[in-house]
């Protein structure tokens, strides 16, 4: 069990002073629950670590890992940003209250649909490529606007992760390379633009990273680049944007990366940096997701039948599966998982935990060892909050889970259900087939 949540008399799991049973009972399952303190006390210490540590530093919040809008509101009530990579989350940091000018728009391939909605709330657009350039710098000019704008590098750093969320390498789809000179011609083309205003240079170099070195040789290099800037084009670059990455302990036996740890490496490299080149002192920015609300969320689900295997771990079949969490099949990745109502049980047995999609890539866990499961049982996977309502889909004509937010002893209903007809809303029957 996560330290942050606990367990009542009944044995029962308890998130945000609420009994995940009768979380069950009351919304149905499967269910996502996100606690909100937990989301707030992530943000808090991730923020503190760097500004404790470097004179000017902003947070913007990774929409993509849970752009849920009462969440992203939890988040600008604490006066964090907003990072977001398509037309929908940028509305959505919008509706949530978040200023134009604390958003940062990214991604290798955005629509002029999307490049126009940004110019026109003054986000600050981090182009991705040369040919991109052209585009805000034609739109911007249509408009009769600067835009506001950055260019992501690709400094080439290697990070411990999964290759599908590596972007730092140079064979990555993102950024204009730092190796070949490219990332100098993209600062040049930039300036002579006179719809752009540029004031930010931006790198990403993975996610789920649980060691520190990699965090320090990008600060290195993408200072490099501004010291390059600065003497070959003579501009001043004011905001060095590190992108997100920091992971969290998804095996009850993985050693955390405190975040503490992570900003007195980065800070130190960024300032030893500044020294060595003699530039001016940058405004840090971080783009965290995961870190803030991965830990925050679970997903509940109740077991629907057993079935054994002699010799092999029994098969438990819930009513969650890829199609509410996809991370097991699409990245072989750990959830933790224990028995909701039976939080005090010994774990006595192995067993595989099934999903109810026709798929035998749908799993949430193997070689789980858990107290006996029977059906009606509810079983909790944790971590849930960061890439599992964003990366749910309707695989076999499954509605999605609601989610709940759950405060103190409080919950609501903050993404309803999706029933069969919300799942058909958009079909239409040709006048033929009538």
């Amino acid at each position: 069990m996560k330290s942050h949540f606990s367990i009542d008399e009944q044995g029962h799991l308890v998130i945000g002073g609420v009994s995940a049973v009768e979380l069950a009972e009351r919304f149905g399952t499967p269910l996502y629950v996100m606690d909100e303190q937990r989301v707030r006390e992530n943000y808090r210490r991730f923020y503190r670590a760097y500004a404790d540590r470097w004179k000017k530093i902003i947070v913007c919040y990774a929409y993509k890992a849970n752009s849920n809008l009462a969440v992203c509101k939890v988040l600008c009530s604490e006066g964090c940003g907003a990072e977001v990579s398509s037309e929908c989350e940028l509305r959505t940091a919008l509706r949530a209250g978040v200023p134009g000018e604390h958003i940062i728009f990214n991604g290798n391939c955005k629509s002029p649909q999307e490049l126009k909605l940004a110019i026109e709330n003054n986000v600050l657009i981090n182009l991705d490529s040369l040919q991109e350039i052209e585009v805000v710098d034609e739109i911007a000019s249509k408009l009769g606007r600067k835009a506001r704008v950055g260019i992501r590098v690709n400094p080439d750093v290697k990070a411990p992760t999964h290759p599908y969320v590596a972007t730092g390498l140079r064979e990555s789809k993102f950024g204009l390379d730092v190796r070949s000179g490219q990332a100098l011609d993209g600062y040049r083309l930039a300036k002579e633009k006179e719809n752009l205003e540029v004031v930010a240079i931006h790198s990403h170099i993975g996610s789920q990273i649980l060691d520190p070195r990699p965090f320090e040789e990008q600060i290195r290099k993408v200072l490099e680049v501004v010291a390059k800037i600065r003497d070959e084009l003579d501009m001043e670059i004011e905001l060095v944007d590190l992108g997100g990455g920091i992971g969290i302990p998804y095996k009850p036996d993985e050693k955390e990366l405190p975040p503490e740890e992570v900003a007195s490496k980065v800070t130190a490299a960024a300032r030893e940096a500044v020294e060595s080149y003699g530039i001016q002192e940058p405004t840090l920015v971080f783009e965290p997701g995961r870190y803030i609300v991965a830990d925050a969320g679970v997903l509940l689900a109740r077991v629907r039948y057993t079935k054994e295997r002699p010799g092999i771990p029994d098969w438990v079949a819930i009513d969650a599966g890829m199609n509410a969490l996809i991370r097991p099949a699409l990245y072989d990745a750990y959830h933790h998982i224990e028995v909701a109502n039976k939080m005090l049980d010994k774990p006595t047995k192995l067993f595989n935990i099934a999903g109810p999609l026709c798929e035998s890539g749908d799993f949430l866990g193997k070689n789980r060892k858990l107290p006996e499961v029977q059906p009606g049982d509810l079983l909790v996977i944790y971590d849930v909050g960061a890439y599992g309502l964003s990366l749910s889909s309707q695989h076999t004509a499954k509605p999605r889970p609601a989610m709940v937010l759950v405060n103190s002893g409080r919950a609501a209903i903050v993404r309803e259900r999706e029933s069969c007809e919300y799942l058909t809303r958009l079909d239409r029957i040709p006048e033929w087939l009538e």
